[in-house]
């Protein structure tokens, strides 16, 4: 087994609800195949939670609805912070009142992801629809009261940490001439890490909207491509001709790395989730081993519609957590994933299987992952 890799569950995600109090331009949601949109049985999430196995150090909130949306958020971080874990959470901000801040600091929370597209509310709004830029600003400037509170205040010994909160980062055409002005927003706001994400591509509008196409088309930027490797050292980016010949070297196709580091490549048919050991229990308590097969729906590869369906290995309200992660079929599926035993479909010329998640030309059935584009390194969430 490759270093970094584990047969261990170690993250588990929680999917609290499945619902939305946004209509976001380019979320999966929108291609969903006969998806419903409920909330997680606090029955359901009990189960869960404590046929776990020990290995798990990390439960994360979120999936595809909105965490923040579910009536028992805080008795969920609550229990899942009294196992002795990191506890993390993904919300869109639009509920992260100063007083849902100060309930998620106290019932233990490790870090808080906030999505956000943009520093600009123009451009937010224009893809966080039914979402406001000033109403989320002001949840994260009161999240950061709330953590300075808590520090402040007379229970608050030396040693202890307060939550860290991070950026979760969708990458378009349309935003990303703001990624450059998320490092002023992340320092004004104590945040202590960025996401950064390509997008989904959904819809004809959502694949045209991608940065991504020629790269998972050629194989660009992965180890092994036959690109010529680029040593850099150290240098001040503010300097105009640093700045220039910079964007000069990224409009060439190259791999980098700085001057006594590692090469800077993406990771090509290698699933994070599967190879890491992560696991998904979705609101209705069936456990999918990523987010890509959380849920049924659409996607594009491309050009082509493929459609993705959603699988799971078992129900937490009809086995333990611990049994289903150890079954035959499920251990058998992470094996094949970590040696990544799918066709390429990414690359390939095209073909009828390439239209589902179903089989593949190597004699793989549902499902199969060689059209995955969370496994080429251009997806990516917390």
């Amino acid at each position: 087994m490759e270093s970094g890799m584990t047969d261990e569950l170690s993250k588990l995600y929680f999917e609290p609800s499945s619902r939305c109090n946004l209509e976001c331009a380019m979320c999966f949601r929108n291609s969903w195949i006969s998806e419903s949109c409920t909330d997680m049985d606090t029955k359901t999430f009990n189960q869960a939670l404590d046929t776990m196995p020990d290995s798990v150090s990390t439960v994360f909130f979120g999936g595809m609805g909105e965490p923040l949306i579910h009536k028992d958020i805080l008795y969920m971080v609550e229990c899942a912070a009294g196992k002795g874990v990191r506890v993390e959470l993904l919300t869109n901000g639009t509920l992260l009142t100063r007083e849902m801040s100060a309930a998620l600091l106290g019932a233990g929370l490790s870090m808080l992801w906030v999505s956000l597209d943009s520093v600009e509310a123009e451009t937010y709004e224009k893809i966080r629809q039914k979402s406001s830029f000033a109403v989320v600003r002001s949840n994260i400037r009161g999240f950061n009261a709330e953590r300075r509170k808590q520090e402040s205040s007379t229970e608050w010994t030396v040693g202890m940490k307060t939550a860290s909160l991070g950026i979760a980062f969708i990458a378009m055409k349309s935003n990303i001439h703001q990624l450059g002005k998320l490092n002023l927003f992340a320092f004004e706001n104590n945040v202590s890490e960025i996401n950064v994400s390509n997008v989904s591509p959904t819809d004809w509008e959502s694949q045209n909207e991608s940065l991504c196409q020629r790269v998972i088309s050629l194989g660009l930027g992965a180890e092994g491509s036959g690109h010529p490797r680029i040593n850099l050292p150290v240098m001040d980016n503010r300097i105009e001709a640093v700045k220039n010949g910079m964007m000069n070297l990224l409009g060439t196709d190259h791999n980098f790395a700085f001057i006594g580091g590692e090469t800077v490549a993406r990771r090509r048919r290698y699933c994070k989730f599967v190879s890491e050991g992560a696991a998904f229990v979705r609101h209705d308590g069936e456990v999918s081993p990523c987010l890509a097969l959380l849920h049924s729906g659409v996607t594009y590869l491309s050009g082509k519609k493929r459609v993705v369906w959603h699988h799971s290995f078992g129900n937490v309200s009809e086995q333990s957590l611990r049994d289903i992660w150890d079954r035959e079929d499920y251990t058998d599926f992470r094996r094949k994933v970590r040696d990544f035993e799918f066709s390429p479909c990414v690359v390939c010329g095209g073909c009828d299987f390439r239209e589902e998640n179903l089989a593949d030309c190597f004699g793989n059935h549902k499902p199969t992952c060689g059209g995955c584009l969370w496994s080429e390194g251009v997806l990516s969430c917390p």
